[in-house]
């Protein structure tokens, strides 16, 4: 059996200017999250943590920086082997060519190479797609069949997007579904997408090991990967590693904007971990003027329970908008006119005749109309 610790995409150097405040708190969780990493490998007894690309933000990092990620991997106890991805591709000026990343200990280990590289103490190699510029529109595991015909579990690692209609772009080293079939592959160890998603039992992206930014399902884990032989597959774990919380919470200000506002205050009353929580408060529903008073006092309290970033993002639309909306719809459309002069007439108590069943439908289509105006 071989195991492996799969992650990637740690982006270490982070901008974070969309949580500009706090940017260098979220740094510094990317930091903690990558011990998190290799803490989790030492206490899984790993045979080898694989870094599948995107270690650093870009190839313009500080040296100090440099300095601390090698600090960190110098404390695994297994080989720990990194793949160039896009945002640090091997080009002239890499950041794994400077003297700060050299220094590195012996058994933090380049996968730069075209070679198979054997994982020591187990029967598997790793074929490695290392990438050399910031897009592509080449398959990065193209090359792979030509040197793949080696007697032991083989892992490949690669960064870029796997060919699915939806979830990839022409010049984002687009990787064919059948990489793994094409190569007798027993697993292939993907970077790129931020969230941990498993295509078809052997292939997976472990997703970043902390969460870069809202709405990021899926991240803040690795995958502990066990392949017990040659063709077997793998069992694929997923292990926690981040270290921040990012939550959105929906805000209708459609209801009573000051009920809304503590029902949420009441969702976050015992949050466990406030300081290392990052609140997004979305707002939707057609809104009166009374509402943003509401949201701004809800904004302050969160900060005062000292949440480690709160921001609002204003997607309600104001009621008088609303309105205006409707009027035009009216005005241009002699249908919601008619509606209009039919639905003035009140219904007769009873049965429903034929008119009053056109009258009701007429009700319905106009609801529509509103809805659309709304939208």
């Amino acid at each position: 059996m071989v195991r492996i610790l799969h992650s990637a995409d740690w982006q270490m150097g982070l901008r974070a200017r969309h949580v500009a405040q706090v940017a260098s708190a979220v740094r510094e969780a990317r930091l903690e999250a990558a011990r998190n990493v290799i803490q989790a490998a030492n206490s899984h007894q790993v045979d080898a943590v694989v870094l599948a690309g995107d270690i650093f933000e870009d190839n313009l990092v500080e040296d100090r920086l440099v300095h601390q990620v090698v600090a960190v991997l110098e404390g695994a106890r297994a080989p720990v082997f990194v793949l160039p991805g896009n945002h640090d591709a091997l080009t002239p000026d890499a950041v794994y060519h400077r003297a700060s990343w050299k220094q590195r200990p012996a058994h933090v280990r380049m996968l730069d190479g075209d070679a198979p590289v054997p994982i020591p103490g187990t029967a598997a190699v790793l074929l490695a797609a290392p990438l050399r510029q910031k897009k592509g529109m080449k398959d990065p595991t193209g090359e792979w069949r030509a040197r793949a015909d080696v007697d032991a579990i083989r892992v490949g690692v690669a960064h870029g997007s796997l060919r699915i209609e939806g979830k990839h772009a022409l010049d984002d080293f687009p990787i064919a579904l059948d990489a793994v079939a094409r190569v007798g592959l027993d697993y292939l160890a993907l970077g790129h997408w931020h969230g941990q998603y498993v295509h078809e039992e052997r292939t997976a992206y472990a997703g970043a090991h902390e969460t870069t930014k809202f709405g990021e399902d899926g991240s803040g884990q690795a995958l502990l990967v066990e392949i017990a032989s040659r063709g077997h597959v793998p069992r694929l774990t997923p292990v926690p590693t981040g270290s921040l919380v990012w939550r959105t919470l929906e805000l209708d200000l459609g209801q009573d904007p000051e009920r809304e506002a503590a029902r949420v205050l009441g969702l976050m009353k015992d949050a466990a971990q406030p300081a290392r929580t990052l609140l997004r408060i979305r707002t939707t529903g057609a809104s009166s003027d009374a509402a943003t008073p509401v949201v701004d006092r809800l904004k302050e309290g969160l900060l005062g329970r000292a949440f480690l970033h709160v921001s609002v993002e204003r997607r309600d639309i104001p009621k008088a908008e609303v309105e205006g909306r409707l009027a035009e719809v009216v005005a241009s459309s002699s249908l919601v006119a008619s509606l209009l002069e039919e639905l003035s007439r009140p219904l007769s108590p009873g049965l429903v005749d034929a008119s009053e069943a056109g009258r009701i439908a007429a009700r319905c289509l106009l609801s529509e109309l509103v809805m659309e105006a709304w939208r």
